[in-house]
């Protein structure tokens, strides 16, 4: 059974010529049922408000009590404003939303969460099936109302079905580009999982080739950070691909040991063309299992060091090789934004991996997600610590002044708010705001599209809960998550822009109501009897006064 349906009031049905279709925009916090009759009023023309340059996101409900021809979806579009409509595809999904084995005795159901490459599809009777609507807003657009219209047509018959009309009213306020966002978002990237999905040699050409649309929709995001694998699987037996290194660790017939870097510059020079540029996370001095993989020269074969952060084999793997990173690094410009990343690590081996790195090359950035430690707070360059842990207002400021990157991150051990494809839609724009209320600089989680083997209908995992390993779908396919992420990331810039503003002019009853309506995200509290939704109304609402 779905979670979190509209409530029902009454049918109404839309007739258009041979066929009766039922066509409403509805709200995007909503998850209709696949095999169930709308029963609320069609809502058959409505008004969004935005600024320039926002990307707006408009959601509408498709049901036919009879079945069709393939219906194709078309928008028509005022001059200023980019629009295009996409079916919402279901996938199946549990209520598991924690960590570790996933039962196998959970009742399964359908939610609506991927949205399709265009297309056209036909209806079954009693089917219905949500379209999702984005609309681009130029940054030159004029303020003052833009219409479009959402159209559906019979692919084969031509005939226009059903319609609906919108109108955006443009602010004369202008968001700036993704690439000039502040938000820190740092979404992880798994490549791997695009080989392997599309049949492709990884690092081959076809494969890089495959990977840029991926990466341009995170882009969309405000995404800055690449994530890079310097080792052999930094994470252990947890996902459907094994993360190859980036970096080829040979260690010669001598002793000695060299490094070949092709594959991780070409994976960072993509990253950059797509405007992913300003933060590399390289993984891991600390891997899960504490095996470090290397080309063994002279038994022409790889071999596996097991160890420890205190060890005299680990301070001579891991000063070898940042040394000559470090240098590399250097040659290619990268240097200054480039950070060894840990995920999860426990105090003694982080202080030790700190140890280590700035011994051998003093000043090296290091980064970690994980647990708050206080003894960390002012060595690690980027400190994302757990939803809910806190770091205090000093230091705060502190790291902020000193250009270090501070965020928070859920993952299977946070239920709600989250990501997950149980979650419920608002969350997914709520956390931005939690991070801003908060103080923190942005959001972490650690799985973009990190895929199962039937992604595009079932986001269970063995591990995790249902749609935490992956965000996106093979295409690319954005997805109702995703997107509300996004607007919630838009919210943060506008607030952040909008106090200034009103700082400056020197309007501070603007700015108390504008920090009334962001403490509501500060506790971070979301559940069914507090959902995010009406928080977000509220603040956006004076975001687009």
């Amino acid at each position: 059974m779905i979670k979190h349906m509209l409530m029902l009031l009454c049918a109404l049905p839309l007739c258009c010529g041979a066929q009766t279709l039922f066509l409403s925009w509805t709200s995007a916090d909503s998850l209709h049922a696949e095999r169930q009759a709308p029963r609320f009023t069609a809502v058959r023309d409505t008004v969004l408000t935005a600024w320039r340059g926002e990307r707006v996101p408009a959601a509408a409900l498709l049901y036919a009590p009879t079945a069709t021809e393939p219906l194709a979806l078309h928008v028509r579009s005022a001059r200023g404003l980019k629009a295009e409509a996409r079916y919402v595809g279901y996938v199946m999904t549990d209520s598991f939303n924690t960590c570790g084995q996933h039962p196998h005795n959970l009742q399964p159901w359908r939610v609506p969460d991927v949205i399709e490459l265009p297309c056209a599809l036909p209806l079954e009777a009693g089917q219905a099936r949500p379209v999702w609507c984005t609309l681009q807003v130029d940054s030159q657009a004029k303020p003052g109302a833009h219409r479009l219209t959402l159209e559906v047509k019979g692919q084969q018959s031509g005939r226009t079905l059903a319609r609906l009309a919108l109108t955006v009213q443009v602010k004369e306020r202008t968001l700036p580009a993704a690439a000039q966002w502040q938000f820190h978002t740092d979404f992880w990237q798994q490549p791997y999982a695009v080989s392997r999905y599309h049949g492709v040699p990884r690092w081959s050409e076809a494969h890089f080739r495959l990977l840029r649309p991926y990466l341009e929709l995170l882009a969309a995001s405000g995404q800055k950070v690449a994530s890079a694998i310097l080792f052999y699987e930094p994470w252990g037996d947890q996902s459907h691909d094994k993360f190859d290194p980036m970096v080829q660790t040979v260690r010669r017939s001598n002793g000695t040991w060299a490094y070949n870097y092709d594959v991780f510059d070409r994976w960072i020079m993509l990253l950059d063309s797509c405007g992913i540029n300003r933060q590399i996370n390289c993984f891991s001095m600390v891997p899960w299992d504490m095996k470090f993989r290397y080309f063994d020269e002279a038994t022409c074969a790889y071999r596996e060091l097991s160890t420890t952060t205190s060890s005299e084999e680990y301070k001579e793997l891991w000063t070898s090789f940042l040394r000559d990173f470090a240098q590399h690094l250097r040659q290619r410009g990268w240097y200054e934004r480039t950070c060894i990343a840990m995920d999860e690590r426990g105090l003694s081996h982080m202080l030790n991996a700190y140890s280590v790195a700035q011994a051998a090359v003093p000043g090296m950035k290091m980064a970690l997600a994980g647990t708050y430690h206080s003894e960390l707070v002012d060595k690690l360059h980027d400190y994302c610590i757990g939803y809910g842990e806190h770091f205090s207002d000093d230091e705060l400021r502190a790291r902020r002044a000193a250009g270090r990157v501070s965020t928070t991150y859920t993952c299977c051990s946070t239920p709600s708010p989250n990501l997950f494809s149980n979650s419920r839609p608002d969350e997914a724009a709520y956390l931005p705001l939690y991070c801003v209320a908060n103080g923190f600089d942005g959001y972490l989680h650690w799985s973009w599209m990190n895929w199962n083997d039937d992604p595009l209908h079932d986001t269970r995992f063995r591990l995790f809960a249902p749609g935490d390993t992956y965000l996106i779908y093979p295409g690319p396919r954005s997805s109702v998550r995703y997107e509300r992420y996004i607007e919630g990331v838009q919210m943060a810039e506008k607030f952040r822009r909008l106090r200034a503003d009103y700082e400056a002019a020197g309007r501070q009853a603007d700015v108390a109501r504008l920090d009334a309506a962001l403490a509501a995200f500060k506790d971070g509290v979301v559940h069914a009897a507090a959902p995010a939704a009406p928080r977000l109304n509220a603040l956006r609402r004076l975001l687009n006064e």
